[in-house]
């Protein structure tokens, strides 16, 4: 008869489920299992039945359940008969049962041997017990019964045992090899149970062990989050070894228990870490060298070669490179690691190799086979593995494992890999010194992989013991080229990268494979600014926790600063001095994390570090070390102005609005000097961003602000396109802002930048009057309020038709000009809207027949721009240069000074001058007779007026139409026509209006039209459109 809890409570007898009656009957019994071979008391039973709340006739009910129970457990009974399994004790009962009758102690019984037969290593074995104790669950403990206070205790338990014996089971099959397979159960089984740190850590193995690192250390970081989040707690032990495993790339391999590190399988077969499959990109030379050496030692006495290089370099692959070179060719390989989580037991090193050793053929009749048992069998400290032992017992140990190494050589050779020595216990690194004696005698090369030592006196010995050697080498190994990270990119990828994305990720990384790989491995990819994988956070991460609390405090800083820095801003910002901070920073030399950048001044090797620093600095403490770095570069010469305003912008919170606007404002003045354009752009939006919030704004914040939105104005005109809605928006808070400004503000730099705005939406009007208080203002000192004037004047002139008031207003424009200082005019580039008056009098003089003129106008306002070094004003004097052919049907000239226009957009980052070139070029291809090109044309002009441009559409509309017409286009040069002249009227831009009318006449062949025209001509004194009129 069989009693089951790991479900709704059961007999069975004979494969049969008994009846057992009624809810308290199946409770009661449920009572009784509690407490199996036990006296239970009545009025126990009594409280646990009905939940402490028992009516009075309980007593005498229990007695009919107690009846009932026995009569279902014991069916063949007599009454006369006394019970066997439900017995009667004064007060009481017992229920007297078989220990394996019971589902749950036969469940324990069989965990308990699961979890044993683990401990042995015998991971498949565990992996089938488990699953047949899991096998003996039917459903919830208890179930039905399990509300009862008494009875939820022992549910629960039921619970947490049966939830260890399911992570037992996925830790038995991971460590079995099963891991590909159980991924699906496990993610669910962790998604369920997310507390359960070992089986998380078995997730963490099986996905390291698929391939998929990054996502194994997202599944800590998940782990961590919920346990700080939740409970205020850090992971355990168990988890975090795991996870220090990943990151040492030192995880066993398959079939070993998670807490065991183990060495090469059996017979000395090659046991390398694994790897991901790819090639080893970048490493020929140094794999090179390798193989020599290898063959040296086999063929000429054996060796040690030391490979040095930072965490993730590519020590570890290049190793396993080496090791299938030598297994290929027969020769043995095995591994002895050293995982990076603390301080190793003496010997683990040797332990490891040791055991492979031992296994092979060529050493079984080593008498010192027999004398290294204890490393063979991984046996707890004694003489048989050397620890513990006094001088003369330790030496004989040290003799057994060189002979036991010549043994294993003599045949074909062999390789010894010690990974990752750095972490090595001091007995290994004794024992390896010895060794290194005895190995020019053998055919055995040793092959150590180890981080920078020079701040570990121990390694530092051994290696100068090992170098007095014969045959001792080093490599050293850097970080991959360009090349070498384009070819792993394209590995990766299958496409060859853009050299800029080959650039930022060298920099990004500095070449460290380990990075590089994780970077092309994360779903954010590898471009800059995006988010950095688990796996490289936490690498990072490490190497930070171990350093003392002064070191970390200069690096929180270098973190913050984002660059390389100088000691003695470091110390300023500290609080300290110069030298007790280079004494501070020394541990982070060895540790691979900075490097000397120049006298007295470091950075961090990579930009990856800085990054994962800054982000673990929590906001307010970031915050303050900006405003301690803006104060010590504010203390030092040659910081920049833009430097400044970020720091002390990451520090506003801190009280240092003020110093951001001031640095911010200086900041866009500087960018605006080195034509940064889109830089003075940011720094003017953060500083407008800064002033516009006040509630009520003052006189004195708002010339600041009008001041800046001036300077925004005439930049953005420069790199957005002049007229627009760009400018538009700016140019509404400026009119805003001279409502508020005073009485007593200067407000004539606001009537030139309106007046610009004004021009180029066709508000000529509102530009006349505003040009024209421009004029009778009285000058500034610059006297360049007066040329403002006389420009947008000239300029009217020429859009309204007025040709003779455009020249006259724009010869006077120039003659001002020319009495302007040109160390003013060059420093106020940028800052006020451009001054054309040269490119507006070619257009306007080439309109009056003077196209020597009009020429020589274009090529005085090129000589300014250069003489001004003004990138703006080259493109705007080509931009005139192609209008002017357009305006006189020159077609070669239009399309050489449109390409000027457009190249020097797209190098000086000028997006209007490129698209306006555009446009003259497929303009110059059209009206030269490539009717194919005409609507492309059309599409170029709508792409340069897109950003709200409204003056010069009737002109663009007319050379259009134009071209249309002479490419047997007439319909559609009529359309063009017609819409230009409706635009014209509705906005007064006439200098085309007898051109246009010219065309709409001979579209239609409408001589009406035609003779309309060339009355407009004359009476604007058009002389350049008049000969066009001489034959309908």
């Amino acid at each position: 008869m069989q009693f089951r809890v790991l479900g709704p409570p059961e007999v069975v007898r004979n494969g049969r489920v008994v009846p057992l009656g009624g809810p308290k009957q199946q409770a009661l019994l449920a009572l009784f299992l509690l407490r199996p071979n036990r006296f239970v008391a009545a009025d126990w039973l009594v409280d646990a039945l009905w939940d402490a709340r028992p009516p009075a006739s309980a007593p005498t009910t229990l007695r009919t359940y107690v009846a009932g129970l026995r009569r279902a457990v014991e069916p063949q009974r007599s009454h006369r008969e006394p019970a066997r399994v439900l017995r009667s004790h004064p007060r009481g009962y017992e229920l007297r049962v078989d220990s394996d009758a019971v589902d749950a102690i036969r469940f324990a019984g069989l965990v308990d041997r699961a979890a044993d037969a683990l401990a042995a290593g015998q991971a498949a074995a565990a992996e089938r017990t488990y699953t047949e104790a899991l096998a003996l669950w039917r459903g919830d403990p208890l179930a039905g019964v399990a509300e009862l206070a008494a009875v939820r205790p022992e549910a629960a338990r039921l619970a947490e045992l049966r939830l260890s014996a399911e992570e037992g089971r996925l830790t038995a099959a991971v460590a079995a090899g099963r891991h590909a397979t159980l991924l699906p159960e496990l993610c669910r089984f962790v998604s369920a149970n997310p507390l359960r740190e070992g089986a998380r850590a078995q997730l963490m193995l099986a996905l390291y062990r698929s391939g998929r690192q990054t996502e194994a250390l997202a599944v800590f970081d998940e782990g961590r989050r919920i346990l700080a989040g939740e409970y205020g707690l850090d992971p355990g032990e168990q988890i975090r070894a795991v996870h220090r495993l990943i990151l040492e790339q030192a995880v066993p391999p398959d079939r070993s228990s998670p807490a065991e590190v183990a060495g090469p399988a059996a017979a000395g077969r090659p046991a390398p870490p694994e790897r991901d499959g790819g090639p080893l990109v970048g490493r020929d030379a140094e794999l090179e060298r390798l193989r020599e050496t290898l063959d040296a030692a086999t063929g000429h006495g054996g060796r040690v070669l030391t490979l040095v290089g930072e965490a993730g370099i590519g020590k570890t692959s290049l190793a396993a490179a080496l090791g299938a070179r030598a297994a290929a060719t027969g020769v043995p390989v095995v591994w002895g690691r050293c995982p990076d989580v603390g301080q190793a037991p003496p010997f683990w090193l040797w332990s490891q190799v040791v055991r492979a050793l031992v296994a092979m053929p060529q050493t079984g009749a080593t008498g010192s086979a027999g004398r290294l048992g204890g490393f063979a069998a991984g046996a707890p400290t004694g003489p048989a593995d050397g620890r513990g032992l006094d001088p003369t017992a330790r030496f004989q140990v040290y003799e057994a494992v060189a002979e036991l190494v010549h043994a294993a050589a003599r045949e074909r050779g062999l390789l010894v890999v010690l990974d990752d020595l750095h972490a090595a216990d001091p007995d290994s690194l004794l024992l390896l010194r010895f060794l290194a004696a005895a190995l020019p005698a053998s055919r055995a090369l040793v092959v150590a992989t180890l981080r920078p030592y020079d701040d570990d006196p121990a390694l530092v010995a051994t290696v100068a013991e090992l170098a007095r050697g014969s045959g001792f080498g080093q490599v050293r190994l850097a970080g991959l080229d360009a090349a070498a990270v384009a070819d792993l990119v394209r590995d990766r990828t299958g496409e060859a990268p853009p050299e800029p994305v080959v650039t930022r990720l060298v920099t990004r990384t500095g070449g460290n494979p380990f990075f590089l790989t994780e970077l092309l491995r994360s779903r954010t990819g590898p471009g800059a600014g995006a988010e950095l994988p688990p796996s490289i956070r936490d690498t990072v991460r490490l190497r930070l926790a171990g350093l003392p609390g002064p070191t970390r405090r200069c690096l929180d800083l270098l973190g913050v600063a984002g660059h390389d820095l100088d000691l003695a801003v470091l110390a300023a910002a500290l609080d300290s001095t110069p030298e007790a901070v280079a004494d501070d920073l020394a541990p982070a030399y060895p540790a691979a994390l900075v490097v000397e950048t120049g006298p007295g001044a470091l950075a961090f090797r990579h930009p990856l570090i800085a990054e994962v620093t800054y982000a673990e600095l929590v906001p307010p403490r970031r915050a303050a070390l900006h405003a301690r770095l803006a104060a010590a570069y504010e203390q030092s010469a040659g910081t920049s102005p833009a430097e400044l305003a970020h720091h002390y912008g990451e520090a506003v919170g801190l009280g240092h609005g003020e110093d951001h606007l001031r640095w911010s404002l200086r900041a866009a003045d500087d960018a605006t000097r080195r034509v940064a354009y889109e830089d003075a752009l940011g720094h003017l939006e953060r500083a407008a961003l800064r002033l516009a919030p006040a509630a009520r704004v003052t006189p004195d914040a708002a010339v600041t602000e009008l001041t800046v939105q001036l300077h925004r104005a005439a930049l953005l005109q420069m790199t957005v396109g002049v007229g627009s809605d760009a400018v538009d928006r700016v140019c509404a808070r400026a009119r805003e802002l001279l409502t508020l400004v005073g009485p007593d503000a200067d407000i004539r730099h606001a009537l030139w930048a309106l007046g610009e705005l004004a021009a180029n939406r066709a508000e000529f009007a509102i530009c006349a009057d505003l040009a024209g208080r421009l004029v009778r203002a009285p000058d500034d000192g610059s006297g360049l309020i007066a040329v403002a004037g006389e420009y947008l004047l000239g300029a009217i002139g020429y859009f309204t038709g007025r040709q003779a008031e455009g020249e006259r207003r724009l010869t006077a424009g120039i003659d001002r000009l020319r009495t302007v200082d040109r160390t003013l005019l060059r420093r106020e580039v940028g800052r006020r809207p451009v001054l054309a008056c040269h490119n507006f009098r070619a257009l306007v003089r080439s309109m009056r027949g003077d196209p020597a003129g009009a020429w020589a106008d274009i090529a005085a306002a090129e000589a300014l721009a250069e003489e001004l070094d003004d990138p703006y004003g080259r493109a705007n004097a080509a931009l005139y240069a192609a209008w002017l052919a357009m305006q006189e049907h020159d077609v070669a000239a239009a399309d050489a000074a449109g390409r000027r226009c457009r190249d020097i957009g797209r190098a000086t980052g000028l997006p209007h001058m490129t698209a306006t070139g555009a446009y003259f070029l497929e303009w110059a291809a059209a009206r030269g007779g490539d009717p194919g090109r005409l609507d492309a044309m059309r599409a170029a002009a709508e792409e340069f007026y897109r950003p709200g441009l409204r003056s010069t559409r009737t002109i663009t509309l007319c050379a259009m139409a134009e071209a249309y017409l002479s490419g047997g286009r007439p319909d559609t040069a009529a359309t063009l026509a017609e819409e230009a002249l409706a635009l014209a009227d509705r906005v007064g831009e006439r200098v085309f209006v007898a051109e246009l009318h010219r065309i709409r006449g001979a579209a239609r062949r409408d001589r009406a039209e035609w003779d309309l025209g060339a009355r407009i001509a004359a009476d604007q004194g058009a002389a350049l459109l008049l000969p066009r009129f001489a034959a309908f």
